[in-house]
Formats: C-alpha cells, sequence, structure tokens
C-alpha cells in the first residue's frame, strides 16, 4: 500500500497543496471574508470518518492504517501548540501571473447545463448534468512557478523532490501548464442513503474560475502526511501546481469574486458529486464554523445557484477557515469516469476507481 502511495502521491505531493493569495487580509472583526488564521488539522489526526477530518479511501493512501495519524511541520506560520497558522506569516510564493503567462489562450473555462441527459450511478440513474470543460487554468491571478530562486518560498521548495521518477528534480522546478479540464456530474445530485463516502480521487471539485480543488492530505519526503498549507508556502489564492497541474486548497475563497460582508455566499464550485461547494457566510452573514456542518463539511440551506439557476434549498459543502477546509467526505455517490472526464485528471488524481492503475504522468 505504501509502494501505491509513493507512485502516485510520492514526496512531490507535498506540491499538492500551495496556493496564492492575492488580497491583503483584514481583521476578523471588520471583515467577515477575510480571516487573519486557519486552523489547522491536529497532530495524530487520522484520515476516518469524522467532523474536522478528511475521509479517504484506504486503496488511495494508506492514511486510515497510519500509525500515530498526521503529523504538523514546525513551520514559522503554524503554531502547533494550538494548531493555528497565522496567514500573514505564510511565505506566499511571489507573483500575480494571469494564464496568458502560462498558455496564449488564457484561461479557457465553460460550464453547460443539459436537464434532460442522465447521470449514471451504478445501476441508478439521476436526470440532468452539468458539464465543466476548459484547460485548468483560472481567470484570477496566480504566482510565478516555476519558483524563483532568491523569494522566500524558494528555500522550502528546493528540498523537496519533483518528482518520485526523476530524483535529480526538485519542487522548485515545477512549473504550470495548461491541461485538459473535462468534467460532468449530476444536476441534481442526492444525498445517498449508503454514504457517506470515501474520497478516491486528489481531485474533489471544480471552481467556478477555471481550476481545481485538491485533497487537503500530502506526504514530505519522509512519508509523513501533512496538511499542505501547514507545510508548504502557497501563492496568494491558495493555489499550486502538482504535475504541472494548478490546484487549490484552503482559504482559496478570498480570490473568489462577489465576496461581500454580509448575506450567504456565492456558489464558487461543485464538487464531484454534483453538489454546490460556497464560501463561508451563512444567510445571516456569520462565518460558518466546523460545529454547525456535518462531517462532509456540509449543510442543507438555501442558497443562490450560479448564472440564472436560481435559488435551491439544497445540500451544499461550506469552504470555511477550519480543517479540512472544503469537503471532508461525498454525501452523494461519484462516477469518477464522468467527473474525472480526461486522461490529464484521471493520471494525475490517481483515482482508485477506475485508474488505480494508471501510469505517473511525466512532469
Amino acid at each position: 500500500m505504501i509502494n501505491i502511495i509513493k507512485k502516485y502521491f510520492g514526496p512531490a505531493a507535498l506540491l499538492s497543496v500551495a496556493t496564492i493569495t492575492l488580497f491583503a487580509c483584514g481583521g476578523d472583526s471588520a471583515d467577515p471574508g477575510t480571516p487573519t488564521t486557519l486552523v489547522t488539522s491536529l497532530s495524530g489526526q487520522p484520515a476516518t470518518l469524522a467532523k474536522g477530518q478528511q475521509f479517504i479511501n484506504p486503496i488511495l493512501d494508506y492514511l486510515a492504517g497510519l500509525e500515530g495519524g498526521m503529523v504538523q511541520a514546525s513551520t514559522p506560520w503554524t503554531n502547533t501548540s494550538t494548531n493555528i497558522i497565522t496567514i500573514s506569516q505564510i511565505p506566499f510564493v511571489e507573483g500575480t501571473e494571469s494564464a496568458k503567462n502560462y498558455d496564449a489562450n488564457g484561461s479557457v473555462f465553460s460550464m453547460s447545463i443539459n436537464p434532460t441527459t442522465l447521470s449514471p450511478l451504478g445501476a441508478t440513474f439521476l436526470p440532468g448534468t452539468r458539464s465543466f470543460s476548459g484547460n485548468g487554468l483560472p481567470n484570477t491571478k496566480m504566482g510565478t512557478y516555476p519558483v524563483q530562486p532568491g523569494t522566500t518560498a524558494y528555500d522550502y521548495y528546493s528540498v523537496l523532490p519533483g518528482s518520485p521518477t526523476d530524483h535529480s528534480m526538485t519542487a522548485d522546478q515545477i512549473g504550470i501548464a495548461a491541461y485538459d479540464l473535462i468534467s460532468t456530474v449530476p444536476l441534481n445530485p442526492v444525498v445517498d442513503p449508503t454514504g457517506p463516502f470515501p474520497i478516491n480521487s486528489l481531485i474533489v471539485g471544480v471552481t467556478l474560475t477555471g481550476a481545481v480543488w485538491h485533497i487537503e492530505y500530502a506526504n514530505d519526503a519522509s512519508g509523513n502526511f501533512v496538511n499542505p498549507i501547514n507545510a508548504l508556502p502557497t501563492d496568494q489564492c491558495f493555489g499550486h501546481p502538482y504535475n504541472s497541474q494548478y490546484h487549490l486548497h484552503a482559504y482559496s475563497w478570498k480570490c473568489f469574486s462577489n465576496q461581500g460582508t454580509s448575506g450567504q455566499s456565492p456558489v464558487f464550485g461543485f464538487a464531484l458529486d454534483g453538489f454546490p461547494i460556497t464560501g463561508p457566510r451563512a444567510a445571516d452573514g456569520h462565518m460558518i464554523t466546523n460545529s454547525e456542518l456535518d462531517e462532509c463539511h456540509g449543510m442543507y440551506s438555501t442558497i443562490t445557484m450560479p448564472k440564472d439557476e436560481g435559488q435551491k434549498y439544497t445540500y451544499h459543502y461550506v469552504l470555511n477557515r477550519e480543517y479540512p477546509y472544503s469537503i471532508g467526505c461525498f454525501r452523494g455517490k461519484v462516477n469518477y469516469a464522468k467527473a474525472l472526464g480526461s486522461a490529464d485528471m484521471q493520471q494525475v488524481s490517481g483515482s482508485s476507481s477506475p485508474y488505480l492503475d494508471a501510469p505517473y504522468p511525466p512532469n
């Protein structure tokens, strides 16, 4: 099982946690959308089904049987006694690069809805599909990757291996490139009574800015599992590349538009099971805490759906400041063959269903 982890994640998996923060962080009381601290994972925390944890399929990684659970990296921005990350102390990856800096086409992304197409989920079908397509590059600014020598973040990246197959490559050498983002999820997902379900892939959701979210686990060069933003600087949107594919973590909602300072947070994207992912504010404007969420980091409420879909009372996941920040597990079944609809997404995600034997992709 350990070899499976190293095959897909290896030391470079620590890279799947970096993120970019493009806006200054104000005080928590002044603006409920800009927290100054984040709550990280507990030392010894397992990857099982519980509030404040991410439920990872043990065939994807061996976290469920990891002796001692997760560890905490003693980074300057993390207080390992209180499990608090101070955002202002993170040495973010420098740069404010547009998508055109990484691809001549810039950010390419679209979402389409087909209310009549059926979504197959095992032996059952749900009416309607929601499809995404693009090149994986968001319409928000990204950090400068590869990480540049002389920057503070470089010291953290340059000591980590950048590939499980090429041991001469270090993490600072990994850049950002376009890839085929193709995903189809149910338009009308349902909470399945046989769930909740563990997460079977690195990718957990698609953002409306044109990127994806990854799980909040990474392993370091010693094989220890950590919360990515505890261990490695990210860019200012809390995103970075893994195998050249840019993705987001944790406090990513700061780089989404329509933040506001009161009222219900908008939908920022969709999980692989089709349920919406919203920002951290409830309808009355207060910041939602883990105590208000279930073990999958979600809740029921009336939210405003994107575009012209109107308001809907539905289950949805919540991005907030407490680990695991986004999705703890899936409340609906996931068709991984459809949700990870391109070879690029399937290979980098290392999904156990049905992509466990996919080769590690070239850097």
